[in-house]
């Protein structure tokens, strides 16, 4: 009989790795990759030193009879996923919601927050005080340092779009970039 398998996210922004020596398994994880997982390798995981941190905070298990029957402590914000996220930041109504995701979710859902908050942004500006308050991280300030690279970006275009261009052409028969014609002739090799 095969054993059931479940997909597993790694929805913070770093790598996550472990290994699992007695099945002689060795996972990689790159950001917000997702790969299916046999039910059993989860479970001998949760056995490993770190195993159930990495389960509750830095992977999804998007099964939720699975994650009931690991033994791993999880809140509701654990089952929040991309769309949940940037609702939960545009939906000025629930402030407290969302100072509970702040305080109870798991570290992957928090890269979340950060993320979506500058590539929104999120416009409320009691979210962002929090954010700040609870995360450290400064919304508005990525937003101003963003603007200043766009900025940047935008002068280096200007910069080379004012490299100098002909006016005349050259004849047809000249290369490119030449001011003169050559006045010699090409030889090629007969067959």
């Amino acid at each position: 009989m095969a054993s059931k398998t479940v997909r597993v996210m790694n929805r913070s922004n770093s790598v996550v790795v472990y290994k699992i020596p007695e099945m002689g398994v060795r996972r990689e994880f790159t950001p917000h990759e997702i790969k299916t997982i046999p039910v059993a390798e989860l479970e001998a995981l949760t056995y490993r030193p770190g195993g159930t941190y990495l389960l509750q905070n830095n992977l999804f298990i998007a099964d939720e009879p699975t994650v009931k029957a690991m033994p791993i402590k999880v809140e509701p914000e654990y089952y929040l996923d991309d769309a949940g996220v940037i609702k939960l930041l545009n939906d000025n109504n629930n402030l407290d919601e969302f100072l509970d995701a702040l305080d109870f979710a798991p570290e992957g859902v928090i890269d979340l927050i950060k993320k979506y908050a500058v590539d929104l942004p999120v416009n409320d500006s009691r979210k962002r005080a929090a954010i700040k308050k609870k995360l450290g991280f400064d919304v508005d300030r990525a937003l101003v340092h963003l603007q200043e690279a766009k900025e940047a970006d935008e002068a280096e275009g200007i910069e080379e779009a004012e490299t100098p261009t002909r006016r005349v052409q050259p004849k047809a028969a000249a290369t490119p970039g030449r001011r003169t014609t050559p006045k010699y002739k090409v030889v090629t090799k007969e067959e």
